[in-house]
């Protein structure tokens, strides 16, 4: 969804409906070119469902992989009034994300149905990385079986890459607000890994008065860090997101609000 113009866009009633122009022969070819469709969706293997229906499509002759996410509003339809859906807000954030340089994913359509101004339901569709599985995935699977120097070099290197990423999303006011292992991807590209950015409806663009944010980002990275890293290591770790210029006093701090942030539901320890 390149057009800044559709995706801000707002519809007090009836039905939003955007699909990027080169593949809507793709998704006709899944009924998805049709609005009334939407509603009741359900090819492809179901991922999760209830209030929030996840599926992902894998289409004939190689035409790819794509994730159809659909949000339904039965009982507090007054809950997203006159602000954007979390379908809509997952894709701005994407296309912020992009403009930072950060690796993400794209969007491929975009549906809401409101009824004066109340949401009813909002889906978004996205494309697959290819060759990429969930950072927790990949850590457990593929880095910890890896020969210690092979594993230390490719450890490293997504430290710093992640944590660029962190720091250049929160100098510009960016935050995503469910910074979990399993929403950041690890794509292999030859003897390259890439992390990438997905699944930020709760994502947020605030450029003063954000410590806290920052807080509860890093603190969703740590969650699972914790049953991986020393708090050593994990100490050392801030350095990367703070750089070099930060101070002992600024680490501490950052170090034990993250700490008490994460106190009030502690995390489980996990067995590697």
């Amino acid at each position: 969804m390149s057009s800044r113009k559709s995706l801000y866009r707002y519809i007090f009633h009836g039905t939003r409906l955007n699909i990027v122009p080169q593949y809507r022969s793709t998704l006709s070819t899944i009924g998805l070119n049709d609005a009334s469709n939407w509603l009741t969706f359900n090819t492809g293997e179901t991922l999760s469902s209830g209030k929030t229906t996840c599926l992902k499509i894998t289409l004939p002759s190689n035409q790819g992989v794509f994730y159809f996410k659909r949000y339904v509003y039965k009982k507090n339809r007054w809950e997203f009034f006159l602000r954007r859906s979390k379908a809509a807000n997952e894709s701005i954030n994407y296309q912020r994300f992009k403009n930072l340089g950060i690796p993400t994913i794209d969007t491929i359509a975009l549906y809401e149905q409101r009824s004066f101004g109340r949401l009813d339901t909002a889906c978004i569709v996205t494309k697959e990385q290819p060759n990429s599985m969930q950072l927790d995935h990949f850590f457990k699977k593929v880095l910890l079986k890896m020969p210690n120097s092979e594993h230390r070099l490719i450890l490293n290197s997504l430290k710093e890459q992640l944590f660029q990423q962190i720091r250049t999303a929160h100098d510009t006011g960016l935050f995503h607000l469910d910074l979990k292992w399993r929403n950041i991807l690890i794509q292999q590209t030859g003897q390259t890994y890439t992390p990438i950015w997905i699944d930020c409806p709760r994502g947020i663009q605030r450029k003063f008065f954000n410590y806290r944010l920052k807080v509860a980002d890093l603190s969703g990275l740590a969650r699972k860090a914790l049953s991986f890293f020393t708090t050593q290591q994990l100490y050392r770790m801030l350095y990367s997101y703070l750089g070099p210029s930060a101070s002992k006093a600024e680490a501490r701090k950052l170090f034990l609000d993250i700490a008490k942030h994460l106190s009030r539901r502690p995390p489980k320890k996990i067995t590697p």
